[in-house]
């Protein structure tokens, strides 16, 4: 059995202590980083749709619901798709 003197045990214990400190520290900045990639990404797609006039995804789904409540209406009153 190999024995350690308490001097380098104590160093040794004490760097790791300030890696995990610092470990938690890296985890909460890009916990951070993350969200704010996650805002950045919104307001690009939001932007894209915008410049090339298209709707955001809330509206494209908001009218594919308007398209199936008509498609809906229309099989009530006996229009049959071609198919």
């Amino acid at each position: 059995m190999k024995i350690i003197p308490m001097d380098l045990f104590e160093i040794l214990r004490k760097e790791i202590e300030g890696l995990k400190a610092e470990n938690t520290e890296l985890n909460k900045l890009n916990h951070e980083l993350e969200h704010r990639l996650k805002e950045m990404h919104g307001e690009y797609m939001l932007l894209r749709y915008q410049f090339k006039g298209l709707p955001s995804q809330a509206e494209a789904l908001k009218l594919r619901q308007e398209m199936l409540t008509l498609k809906k209406e229309l099989r009530m009153r006996g229009w049959k798709e071609a198919g």
